[in-house]
Protein backbone atom coordinates (compact mmCIF):
# COMPACT_ATOMS: atom_id res chain seq x y z
CA UNK A 1 0.00 0.00 0.00
CA UNK A 2 0.93 3.31 -0.52
CA UNK A 3 2.69 4.73 2.93
CA UNK A 4 4.41 8.44 2.39
CA UNK A 5 7.85 6.25 3.26
CA UNK A 6 7.27 3.93 -0.15
CA UNK A 7 9.59 5.23 -2.36
CA UNK A 8 12.25 6.43 0.84
CA UNK A 9 12.76 2.56 1.05
CA UNK A 10 15.87 2.74 2.78
CA UNK A 11 17.94 1.19 5.88
CA UNK A 12 19.62 4.79 6.60
CA UNK A 13 23.84 3.80 6.49
CA UNK A 14 23.21 0.19 6.30
CA UNK A 15 22.02 -2.19 3.56
CA UNK A 16 20.89 -5.65 4.12
CA UNK A 17 23.54 -7.82 2.12
CA UNK A 18 23.31 -11.61 2.50
CA UNK A 19 24.45 -13.66 5.97
CA UNK A 20 28.21 -13.52 6.87
CA UNK A 21 29.36 -16.33 8.90
CA UNK A 22 26.99 -17.35 11.17
CA UNK A 23 27.40 -15.92 14.39
CA UNK A 24 24.81 -13.45 16.40
CA UNK A 25 26.40 -10.58 15.16
CA UNK A 26 26.47 -10.75 11.67
CA UNK A 27 23.06 -12.17 11.38
CA UNK A 28 21.59 -9.54 13.31
CA UNK A 29 23.15 -7.34 10.66
CA UNK A 30 22.09 -9.40 7.40
CA UNK A 31 19.60 -11.92 8.08
CA UNK A 32 16.70 -10.54 5.65
CA UNK A 33 14.18 -12.65 8.05
CA UNK A 34 12.85 -9.89 10.31
CA UNK A 35 12.13 -12.55 13.22
CA UNK A 36 15.62 -14.49 12.72
CA UNK A 37 17.41 -11.00 12.95
CA UNK A 38 15.60 -9.77 16.01
CA UNK A 39 16.25 -13.32 17.60
CA UNK A 40 20.17 -12.98 16.46
CA UNK A 41 19.88 -9.39 17.68
CA UNK A 42 18.94 -9.98 20.91
CA UNK A 43 21.38 -12.81 21.56
CA UNK A 44 24.02 -10.38 20.61
CA UNK A 45 23.04 -7.37 22.85
CA UNK A 46 22.71 -9.79 25.57
CA UNK A 47 26.15 -10.94 25.13
CA UNK A 48 27.28 -7.74 25.65
CA UNK A 49 30.53 -9.26 24.06
CA UNK A 50 31.60 -5.34 22.26
CA UNK A 51 32.13 -1.66 23.06
CA UNK A 52 28.70 0.51 23.67
CA UNK A 53 28.66 1.63 20.10
CA UNK A 54 28.62 -1.95 18.68
CA UNK A 55 25.80 -2.99 20.78
CA UNK A 56 23.91 0.27 20.33
CA UNK A 57 23.93 -0.73 16.32
CA UNK A 58 22.61 -4.26 17.44
CA UNK A 59 19.78 -2.03 18.87
CA UNK A 60 19.54 -0.46 15.33
CA UNK A 61 19.39 -3.23 13.38
CA UNK A 62 16.74 -5.04 15.90
CA UNK A 63 14.43 -1.84 16.08
CA UNK A 64 14.56 -1.63 11.89
CA UNK A 65 12.99 -4.90 11.91
CA UNK A 66 10.69 -4.21 14.74
CA UNK A 67 9.13 -1.15 11.97
CA UNK A 68 9.54 -3.66 9.79
CA UNK A 69 7.17 -5.72 11.78
CA UNK A 70 4.66 -3.02 12.55
CA UNK A 71 5.65 -2.42 15.66
CA UNK A 72 6.61 0.50 16.03
CA UNK A 73 6.87 1.21 19.85
CA UNK A 74 9.39 -1.79 19.99
CA UNK A 75 11.22 0.39 17.21
CA UNK A 76 11.28 3.34 19.26
CA UNK A 77 12.34 1.30 22.22
CA UNK A 78 15.48 -0.21 20.61
CA UNK A 79 16.44 3.01 18.95
CA UNK A 80 16.10 4.75 22.63
CA UNK A 81 18.63 2.18 23.90
CA UNK A 82 20.67 2.65 21.43
CA UNK A 83 20.81 6.68 22.05
CA UNK A 84 21.96 5.66 25.39
CA UNK A 85 24.63 3.88 24.52
CA UNK A 86 26.09 6.00 22.11
CA UNK A 87 24.29 9.67 22.02
CA UNK A 88 25.96 10.47 18.10
CA UNK A 89 23.85 7.00 16.82
CA UNK A 90 22.53 9.04 13.34
CA UNK A 91 20.80 5.86 12.74
CA UNK A 92 19.19 5.70 15.57
CA UNK A 93 18.25 9.25 15.21
CA UNK A 94 16.97 8.51 12.09
CA UNK A 95 15.21 5.09 11.98
CA UNK A 96 13.35 6.53 15.22
CA UNK A 97 12.08 9.14 13.34
CA UNK A 98 10.50 6.67 11.00
CA UNK A 99 8.96 4.92 13.39
CA UNK A 100 7.69 8.08 15.45
CA UNK A 101 6.43 9.14 11.46
CA UNK A 102 4.23 5.53 10.97
CA UNK A 103 2.41 6.26 14.75
CA UNK A 104 1.50 9.57 13.25
CA UNK A 105 3.92 11.84 15.83
CA UNK A 106 4.97 13.84 13.75
CA UNK A 107 6.48 16.47 15.69
CA UNK A 108 8.40 13.42 17.22
CA UNK A 109 9.15 12.52 14.37
CA UNK A 110 10.68 15.78 13.15
CA UNK A 111 12.33 16.15 16.14
CA UNK A 112 14.44 13.00 15.82
CA UNK A 113 15.43 14.25 11.53
CA UNK A 114 16.66 17.46 13.52
CA UNK A 115 19.14 15.39 15.77
CA UNK A 116 20.06 13.33 12.76
CA UNK A 117 20.50 16.42 10.45
CA UNK A 118 22.99 18.01 12.97
CA UNK A 119 24.94 14.68 13.05
CA UNK A 120 25.13 13.97 9.52
CA UNK A 121 24.88 17.34 7.84
CA UNK A 122 25.34 16.40 4.35
CA UNK A 123 23.34 13.13 3.77
CA UNK A 124 20.11 13.80 1.60
CA UNK A 125 18.01 10.82 3.43
CA UNK A 126 17.32 13.33 5.96
CA UNK A 127 16.25 16.01 4.45
CA UNK A 128 13.63 13.98 2.60
CA UNK A 129 12.70 12.21 5.04
CA UNK A 130 12.12 15.76 7.56
CA UNK A 131 10.65 17.09 4.36
CA UNK A 132 7.58 15.06 4.51
CA UNK A 133 6.71 15.10 8.19
CA UNK A 134 6.89 19.27 8.05
CA UNK A 135 4.23 18.43 4.81
CA UNK A 136 2.51 16.58 6.91
CA UNK A 137 2.32 19.06 9.27
CA UNK A 138 1.20 21.89 6.93
CA UNK A 139 4.50 23.82 7.12
CA UNK A 140 5.23 23.81 3.23
CA UNK A 141 7.71 26.46 2.94
CA UNK A 142 10.16 24.11 5.43
CA UNK A 143 9.26 21.30 3.48
CA UNK A 144 10.45 22.64 0.23
CA UNK A 145 13.65 24.07 1.59
CA UNK A 146 14.50 20.68 3.00
CA UNK A 147 13.84 19.06 -0.22
CA UNK A 148 15.52 21.79 -2.12
CA UNK A 149 18.55 20.74 0.37
CA UNK A 150 17.79 16.89 -0.02
CA UNK A 151 18.23 17.59 -4.54
CA UNK A 152 21.09 19.86 -3.94
CA UNK A 153 23.14 17.69 -2.24
CA UNK A 154 22.21 14.93 -4.62
CA UNK A 155 19.95 15.63 -7.23
CA UNK A 156 18.90 11.81 -8.21
CA UNK A 157 17.87 11.36 -4.86
CA UNK A 158 14.91 8.41 -4.92
CA UNK A 159 11.37 9.77 -4.09
CA UNK A 160 12.01 13.23 -3.73
CA UNK A 161 10.86 14.91 -6.43
CA UNK A 162 7.21 13.06 -5.79
CA UNK A 163 7.37 14.41 -2.46
CA UNK A 164 7.99 17.62 -3.47
CA UNK A 165 5.21 17.47 -5.82
CA UNK A 166 2.98 16.19 -3.39
CA UNK A 167 4.17 19.36 -1.38
CA UNK A 168 3.31 21.78 -4.44
CA UNK A 169 -0.10 20.13 -4.68
CA UNK A 170 -0.91 20.48 -0.93
CA UNK A 171 0.18 23.92 -1.06
CA UNK A 172 -2.37 24.52 -4.31
CA UNK A 173 0.63 25.23 -6.94
CA UNK A 174 -0.15 22.70 -9.15
CA UNK A 175 2.05 23.82 -11.89
CA UNK A 176 4.88 23.26 -9.94
CA UNK A 177 3.79 19.90 -8.79
CA UNK A 178 2.99 18.66 -12.00
CA UNK A 179 6.94 19.22 -13.56
CA UNK A 180 7.79 17.84 -10.16
CA UNK A 181 5.82 14.76 -10.43
CA UNK A 182 6.30 14.13 -14.14
CA UNK A 183 9.91 14.11 -13.13
CA UNK A 184 9.29 11.54 -10.78
CA UNK A 185 7.01 9.50 -12.78
CA UNK A 186 10.61 9.42 -15.31
CA UNK A 187 12.61 8.42 -12.62
CA UNK A 188 10.76 5.71 -11.28
CA UNK A 189 7.23 4.75 -12.82
CA UNK A 190 4.76 4.08 -10.55
CA UNK A 191 0.98 4.17 -10.78
CA UNK A 192 0.38 6.12 -7.57
CA UNK A 193 2.77 8.48 -8.79
CA UNK A 194 0.67 8.93 -12.13
CA UNK A 195 -2.18 9.37 -10.12
CA UNK A 196 -1.06 12.18 -8.35
CA UNK A 197 0.40 13.64 -11.70
CA UNK A 198 -3.23 13.42 -13.27
CA UNK A 199 -4.89 14.96 -10.16
CA UNK A 200 -1.99 18.08 -10.47
CA UNK A 201 -2.41 18.45 -13.83
CA UNK A 202 -6.48 18.34 -13.64
CA UNK A 203 -6.10 21.09 -11.25
CA UNK A 204 -3.82 23.50 -13.16
CA UNK A 205 -6.34 23.38 -15.61
CA UNK A 206 -4.49 20.97 -18.33
CA UNK A 207 -7.63 19.66 -21.01
CA UNK A 208 -4.69 16.67 -22.12
CA UNK A 209 -4.55 15.09 -18.54
CA UNK A 210 -6.80 12.54 -19.07
CA UNK A 211 -5.68 11.18 -22.26
CA UNK A 212 -1.63 11.85 -20.41
CA UNK A 213 -3.55 9.20 -17.77
CA UNK A 214 -4.14 7.06 -20.43
CA UNK A 215 -0.76 6.99 -21.71
CA UNK A 216 1.53 7.20 -18.40
CA UNK A 217 -0.08 4.21 -17.09
CA UNK A 218 -0.64 2.00 -19.70
CA UNK A 219 2.02 -0.65 -19.02
CA UNK A 220 1.43 -0.01 -15.19
CA UNK A 221 -1.99 -1.36 -14.77
CA UNK A 222 -3.53 -4.58 -13.61
CA UNK A 223 -4.79 -4.94 -10.17
CA UNK A 224 -5.55 -2.18 -7.26
CA UNK A 225 -5.39 0.63 -8.28
CA UNK A 226 -6.04 0.49 -11.49
CA UNK A 227 -10.21 0.35 -11.10
CA UNK A 228 -9.19 4.35 -9.70
CA UNK A 229 -7.67 5.13 -13.50
CA UNK A 230 -10.87 3.89 -14.85
CA UNK A 231 -12.42 6.25 -12.76
CA UNK A 232 -10.89 9.19 -13.54
CA UNK A 233 -10.80 8.36 -17.40
CA UNK A 234 -15.12 7.81 -16.99
CA UNK A 235 -14.94 4.40 -17.35
CA UNK A 236 -16.38 3.08 -13.92
CA UNK A 237 -18.27 4.27 -11.65
CA UNK A 238 -18.25 4.68 -7.58
CA UNK A 239 -20.37 2.06 -6.57
CA UNK A 240 -18.19 -0.44 -9.05
CA UNK A 241 -14.46 1.12 -7.34
CA UNK A 242 -16.32 -0.06 -3.78
CA UNK A 243 -17.03 -3.41 -5.01
CA UNK A 244 -13.06 -3.56 -6.76
CA UNK A 245 -11.73 -1.84 -3.11
CA UNK A 246 -13.20 -5.12 -1.40
CA UNK A 247 -10.17 -7.60 0.29
CA UNK A 248 -10.12 -10.71 2.29
CA UNK A 249 -7.29 -9.57 4.31
CA UNK A 250 -9.17 -7.28 6.65
CA UNK A 251 -6.18 -4.91 6.84
CA UNK A 252 -5.17 -4.60 3.23
CA UNK A 253 -8.96 -4.05 2.71
CA UNK A 254 -8.81 -1.27 5.22
CA UNK A 255 -5.89 0.65 3.31
CA UNK A 256 -7.49 0.03 -0.26
CA UNK A 257 -10.86 1.19 1.08
CA UNK A 258 -9.19 4.54 2.81
CA UNK A 259 -7.24 5.11 -0.94
CA UNK A 260 -10.48 4.46 -2.36
CA UNK A 261 -12.44 6.67 -0.10
CA UNK A 262 -9.54 9.60 -1.37
CA UNK A 263 -8.79 9.25 -4.87
CA UNK A 264 -13.10 9.59 -4.97
CA UNK A 265 -13.04 12.39 -2.99
CA UNK A 266 -10.72 13.50 -5.39
CA UNK A 267 -12.78 13.10 -8.25
CA UNK A 268 -15.82 15.20 -6.65
CA UNK A 269 -13.41 17.88 -6.13
CA UNK A 270 -12.33 17.75 -9.93
CA UNK A 271 -16.10 18.12 -10.39
CA UNK A 272 -16.85 21.33 -7.87
CA UNK A 273 -18.61 18.83 -5.55
CA UNK A 274 -17.34 19.93 -1.87
CA UNK A 275 -19.63 18.44 0.10
CA UNK A 276 -19.40 14.67 -0.50
CA UNK A 277 -15.23 15.18 -0.97
CA UNK A 278 -15.32 16.32 2.42
CA UNK A 279 -17.50 13.74 3.89
CA UNK A 280 -15.21 11.29 2.46
CA UNK A 281 -11.91 13.13 3.39
CA UNK A 282 -13.15 13.22 7.15
CA UNK A 283 -13.49 9.62 6.96
CA UNK A 284 -9.63 8.90 5.90
CA UNK A 285 -9.09 10.89 8.85
CA UNK A 286 -11.16 9.49 11.06
CA UNK A 287 -10.03 5.92 9.96
CA UNK A 288 -7.28 5.44 8.23
CA UNK A 289 -3.85 5.17 9.44
CA UNK A 290 -1.95 7.72 10.08
CA UNK A 291 1.08 6.53 7.56
CA UNK A 292 -0.95 6.48 4.55
CA UNK A 293 0.11 9.37 1.06
CA UNK A 294 -3.84 9.53 1.32
CA UNK A 295 -4.01 10.26 5.10
CA UNK A 296 -1.36 13.06 4.30
CA UNK A 297 -3.63 14.31 1.32
CA UNK A 298 -6.63 14.46 3.28
CA UNK A 299 -4.92 16.41 6.23
CA UNK A 300 -4.00 18.99 3.14
CA UNK A 301 -7.51 18.48 1.16
CA UNK A 302 -9.03 19.80 5.23
CA UNK A 303 -7.39 22.63 5.36
CA UNK A 304 -7.61 23.59 1.75
CA UNK A 305 -11.23 23.58 1.96
CA UNK A 306 -11.51 25.42 5.05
Amino acid sequence: MTKRWFLLVWLFAHGLAQAQPADDAALCRNAADADLAIQHCTAAIQSRKAGNETIAEWHVQRGIRWSRKRNYDQAIADHSAALQLDAKATNAHYNRGTAWSNKGEFERAIADFDAAAKLKPDDPVVYHARGIELAVKGDYPRALADFAKALQLNNKAEGVYFARGRTYFHASDFVRAAADLDAALAEKPNIYVALWLFLARKRAGDDGATDLLERDTRRLRGGWPTPLIALFMDRTDVASINIAANASDPALRRDILCEADFYVAQAHLIKGERKPAQALLQRVLGNCPKNLLEYEGALAETRRLR
